[in-house]
């Protein structure tokens, strides 16, 4: 069977995974929108410097167009630049060359190498490699008509790379922190949402657990908590459930009305019979009369158990109550050979309950034990004043009978005449009806079958 999930962890999962994602999406398009605009800031400034400095071109005594290096500013220059066009690492490094590509005049470091393009009024930018075979830089060249010469002016594109990742590391440095007290938060809300938007949910399912098929004429799932995506399958259940019910009537209705409408035949077979001469098939179909006729009285009971019938559930005394039916129901027992004893029926215990469930319960036990034990066995009924009743017998027990359930129909031996296996079926389905307990108890010998009860605790 599948595992089921949780789903406030499930989005706490997703939420993470989303956020991280446009995190990282956010920073890779903010990087490239960063350095294309750096880019840009770095080719208008380099367009603008190449025309600065085109005017710093000038025809030495040989007629070799030369450029007249502009000073170096006062200042000290940003590290690890050496100055602008001057040192080991120049902010600039320059070109001067003719149509033909020759070099009149460069740098010391960082001059761009390669052709010049066409002749323009506009600055050209490019990239390429340096005369030192380094690169690639960020190239300007501009046409000087009057010199017939073009300036070419790189500056390192890697400084741009560089300003990149320092930008995003401070960056993180000074907002990494925040960025994942913001993911917290935003899963803890998610979550907290979700939760809270279950609680109609939790509702419906406290519903679900209290329907039981003796209030299922009356329990319904209400979905008026619930969130609107879930109303189907409320309606569903519902809908479910109203099935159940009228299979349920329908079957308790055939069930009584077989058992009325078998009532008579069964009594005027009876009647012929018993005008009969005794002989041992007359014998043998009485007893098989008489099994029907129980088993038709039983079925009633359970149909009556499983209905809509309302009991009237009150207070009263169990030690009086059980009194009154042994009282009633013993004199046929004891006077075919069993004997029975009775004890603790004086104690004051209240409990909530009803008279004619306790009644059926006793009758059931004791036609069991008339049928089941042999003559002469013993039955002792015990009153505790925790609202216990204890059945006892000195019978051969049952030895088969499963202990965790009463199912309907399972008898604890194969004879088909001993019993319907209904008795302790109902037994258990009246003491449900009353809210309490009946169990099948180990005995060293015999059976023993402990009943327990509501109290009565008085007005709160």
């Amino acid at each position: 069977m599948r595992r089921a999930y949780r789903l406030d962890v499930r989005l706490a999962v997703v939420v993470t995974l989303m956020s991280a994602l446009t995190l990282v999406g956010a920073g890779t398009i903010l990087s490239m929108e960063f350095t294309r605009g750096q880019f840009g800031i770095e080719e208008r400034g380099l367009s603008t410097q190449v025309e600065e400095w085109a005017g710093l071109l000038r025809r030495d005594p040989g007629g070799t167009v030369v450029f007249d290096r502009p000073a170096e500013p006062t200042l000290e220059v940003d590290p690890p630049y050496t100055g602008l066009l001057s040192g080991a690492r120049p902010v600039y490094g320059y070109t001067v060359t003719d149509a033909t590509g020759a070099v009149l005049d460069r740098s010391d470091a960082n001059a761009p190498a390669g052709r010049p393009g066409p002749a323009g009024p506009e600055p050209v930018i490019l990239i390429g490699p340096t005369l030192e075979g380094t690169g690639p830089v960020l190239i300007a060249e501009l046409f000087v008509p009057e010199f017939g010469a073009w300036l070419r002016l790189a500056r390192s594109r890697s400084d741009v790379t560089a300003l990149t990742n320092t930008f995003f590391a401070q960056s993180l440095e000074e907002l990494g922190w925040a960025a994942l007290a913001m993911l917290f938060v935003m899963v803890i809300t998610a979550v907290s949402i979700v939760r809270f938007s279950l609680r109609g949910l939790r509702r419906v399912a406290a519903q679900a657990e209290r329907i039981t098929f003796d209030n299922l004429g009356q329990q319904r799932l209400s979905g008026s908590s619930a969130p609107a995506e879930v109303q189907p399958l409320i309606a569903a259940v519902n809908h479910a459930l109203d099935s159940i019910r009228t299979g349920a009537v329908a079957q308790r209705d055939f069930s009584i009305h077989a058992a009325h409408e078998l009532r008579t035949p069964l009594a005027d077979l009876k009647l012929r019979l018993e005008s009969l001469a005794s002989d041992p098939d007359r014998d043998a179909a009485m007893q098989d009369i008489d099994a029907m006729a129980r088993l038709i009285e039983q079925l009633l009971h359970i149909a009556r158990l499983d209905g809509s019938t309302v009991f009237s559930l009150q207070s009263l005394s169990l030690g009086e109550t059980v009194a009154q039916i042994l009282n009633e129901a013993a004199p046929r027992l004891v006077s075919a050979g069993w004997s029975l004893e009775a004890e603790g029926l004086d104690l004051p215990v209240q409990i909530i309950g009803d008279a004619t469930l306790i009644a059926l319960i006793l009758r059931n036990l004791l036609d069991n034990v008339r049928k089941h034990t042999p003559a002469g066995s013993s039955v002792k009924v015990s009153l505790a004043d925790d609202g216990t009743l204890l059945f006892t017998d000195t019978g051969p027990g049952l030895p088969g009978f499963p202990r965790s359930s009463f199912a309907r129909f399972v008898r604890g031996n194969d004879d088909a005449r001993s019993g319907s296996g209904l008795g302790l079926s109902i037994c258990e389905t009246a003491m449900r009806r009353m809210n309490g307990t009946f169990n099948l108890q180990p005995a060293g010998s015999g059976a023993a079958f402990r009943m327990t009860f509501r109290l009565d605790q008085g007005p709160d």
